[in-house]
């Protein structure tokens, strides 16, 4: 989008303004999706926990909280073209363990309480994505149909507007969803100690360091 010889006919017809605009509007209806199907699935799960069905039902939500938390990340930055979009943490191996390890493991870990903030918190963040959505029409028409037609250059104001948009309030989205650690890299030269040097008086009376033994 910072590339100044990007032109109108470029914005228009390489589909970016337009996955920028269904980002946008569409996040609201995600959204409401998103959280009806967590308070039904919850409020089954928890209901039906005392007579042991609503256990497998609680385990599903809180796995599926986390998997659609991280899968939502994923789709939104592929649609509003977001490359370097990293992995969300997963901090659970639940390999072999039983009905009642996995339930503790997914209520014990930050992951699925983070992931459950994400999905709810997109939903005001969607409002606002959507109210953008609306009111973007505005400037673009007027630049589109009006103002390039009279070789006024505003360097497709509206169409980086949108797109910073969606990216910001992506990235605001995001940052309820914990991310892996890079690990530092480790050089060669901080894995071996390197011995102090050794010197000693030789027969002509010059003091020599000593080699080192390999």
């Amino acid at each position: 989008m910072s590339d100044r010889s990007h032109s109108w006919l470029d914005a228009l017809t390489d589909g970016q303004v337009l996955r920028d605009w269904l980002s946008l509007f569409g996040s609201i209806w995600i959204s409401l999706l998103y959280v009806t199907l967590l308070i039904a699935g919850f409020a089954l799960g928890i209901g039906l926990s005392f007579i042991l069905i609503g256990l497998p039902l609680l385990l599903f939500v809180l796995a599926g909280t986390r998997t659609i938390a991280a899968m939502d990340r994923k789709l939104m930055a592929a649609i509003i073209g977001i490359e370097d979009e990293p992995e969300t943490l997963n901090d659970v191996d639940a390999r072999g363990a039983n009905l009642g390890e996995r339930l503790g493991m997914y209520l014990g870990s930050i992951v699925t309480w983070r992931s459950l903030l994400y999905l709810i918190a997109k939903l005001p963040i969607s409002m606002l994505a959507f109210t953008i959505s609306m009111v973007i029409w505005i400037p673009l028409a007027i630049e589109v149909l009006i103002l390039a037609p009279l070789t006024i250059d505003l360097h497709m104001f509206s169409v980086r507007l949108l797109h910073f948009s969606a990216v910001k309030l992506h990235r605001l989205n995001t940052l309820f969803l914990p991310t892996p650690k890079g690990k530092r890299r480790v050089s060669r030269l901080e894995l071996v100690e390197e011995p102090e040097p050794r010197y000693y008086i030789d027969d002509d009376g010059e003091i020599s360091m000593a080699k080192r033994k390999l």
